[in-house]
């Protein structure tokens, strides 16, 4: 379903006129091929699906049903031809066939958030030929982007990518291989551990379906600024498991009434690395942010008796300025009292 996003009337002006030379056959004007890409790369990444379409919409705005498809492919992919530039702005072009020409094409490495994220889209494109020349695209392309544009690109994506289901397993390694790079992942490190604007924890949640960002976790569950991301680093080093959202699923809360409610769709990814339990658990239930407190203790909860320093610890949290927390110190002191009696 597309969202409500409007191009930038210059934009969407633009790129009419441009799709009017492309239907006459006519080169556009370099200064107007070079404004359409500049503009483009000022569009939100994270409105990449909806700014696609309406910037397809606007180059073909002439095209159909008025004119035949054909005759119109024909001429848009000659004056691509003799002017590659226009690659950077065909590769949301509504017709296939010119998608795939303007990737065959491709040699400009993207220099956006949003064109980054435009020619990723391409590798789940609805057409098998268009998702074949983006993979190609790709590995010419995806090696050279920079560093900071991939992460951008990630991070307002949510790494979404991988729910995506027309792509081919050679096409969805693309994405792997642009986040695999050292040095991109050491700024997506960077960038989960320091920043603190935007739903962080459920972007990791989403980038830890694979263990690209997994030895990092304990760095992050102790020092990640945003107190979301560490409570989300930590539970998953404490419970040995990544868990993300797929879908909506109805739970029975009364089945002989007839009445349910919905409920969050799990999947897990087993994460296997040694780490101190009790020492992590003694780390978080002194830091700051009593959502990290929380995740703490619900892991304490179930490993208490190993605990070494818990007669300690318990008083001091019993007198937490979070409500949760005391009430789970209070579940602790009552565990303790049954098992001396």
């Amino acid at each position: 379903m597309l969202t409500d996003y409007d191009l930038p009337s210059a934009l969407e002006a633009d790129l009419v006129a441009l799709g009017q030379c492309l239907l006459a056959g006519i080169a556009p004007p370099p200064g107007l091929v070079a404004a359409c890409v500049a503009r483009l790369d000022g569009l939100p990444a994270a409105q990449v699906v909806t700014a696609s379409v309406r910037a397809g919409q606007a180059l073909c705005c002439f095209c159909y049903p008025v004119t035949d498809p054909r005759k119109d492919r024909r001429r848009i992919c000659g004056v691509l031809a003799t002017m590659p530039m226009l690659a950077q702005v065909l590769i949301v072009h509504r017709d296939g066939h010119v998608r795939e020409a303007a990737l065959n094409a491709l040699a400009t490495v993207p220099r956006s958030p949003f064109m980054l994220a435009a020619l990723a889209m391409r590798l789940n494109d609805w057409a098998g030929p268009v998702r074949e020349a983006a993979a190609r695209c790709a590995g010419r392309l995806f090696p050279q982007v920079a560093p900071d544009i991939a992460v951008a690109m990630g991070l307002a994506l949510r790494a979404s990518w991988q729910d995506w289901t027309r792509w081919a397993p050679a096409q969805a390694a693309c994405m792997d291989q642009l986040f695999a790079r050292p040095t991109v992942r050491v700024l997506l490190v960077a960038r989960f551990a320091t920043a603190c604007d935007g739903p962080l924890a459920v972007t990791l949640r989403y980038f830890l379906r694979t263990p690209l960002l997994d030895v990092a976790l304990p760095m992050l569950a102790s020092m990640a600024r945003q107190a979301s991301v560490r409570a989300t680093a930590l539970q998953v080093l404490l419970w040995g498991q990544a868990r993300w959202k797929t879908g909506i699923r109805q739970e029975w809360v009364n089945k002989s009434l007839g009445l349910n409610r919905p409920a969050p769709e799990l999947t897990r990814r087993n994460v296997t690395l040694p780490v101190d339990r009790n020492a992590l658990i003694a780390t978080a239930l002194l830091d700051r942010s009593a959502m990290v407190r929380r995740t703490a203790l619900r892991a304490l909860a179930y490993c208490w008796r190993d605990f070494p320093d818990l007669a300690t610890i318990v008083p001091v949290l019993e007198a937490d300025r979070s409500p949760t927390v005391r009430r789970w110190a209070g579940y602790l002191r009552q565990q303790q009292a049954r098992a001396i009696n």
